[in-house]
């Protein structure tokens, strides 16, 4: 015997609250999985960040060492030519030359800096 279609009467059609219930599962499922997603992302952020202020550390480090190197190489080198008496007057005239140089580059940025913000403040 054939099947016949049911009635469009006979069929269970969700209700309301159940339409509404089953959206709210789902806006709860999507808000925990977003939720934890942004944590999986905080926290790989803040291994990175951890990971980078190491590699800086190690790297300012080295850089010191360099210098250190460097100026050390300067002041042998030197000694034979001028004395080490001169050979350390001329590194530290050098340096001081260079960190003079510095400071009147940081005072103009500073200043720079200064006039961006104070020329913003008076357009707002």
């Amino acid at each position: 015997m054939p099947k016949h279609r049911q009635d469009s009467s006979e069929i269970d059609e969700p209700s309301l609250e159940e339409d509404f219930r089953g959206l709210f599962t789902s806006t709860r499922a999507a808000f925990d999985s977003e939720i934890e997603y942004q944590k999986a992302r905080a926290g790989m952020a803040v291994r990175l960040v951890l990971r980078i202020a190491g590699l800086t550390a190690l790297a300012l480090a080295l850089v010191f060492f360099l210098l250190m190197a460097i100026i050390m190489g300067s002041l042998l080198g030197l000694a034979t030519l001028v004395g080490p008496w001169g050979a350390m007057g001329i590194v530290v005239a050098v340096l001081l030359l260079v960190t003079l140089w510095s400071v009147v580059k940081v005072k103009r940025d500073v200043g720079r800096l200064t006039a961006l913000f104070s020329a913003s403040e008076g357009d707002a």
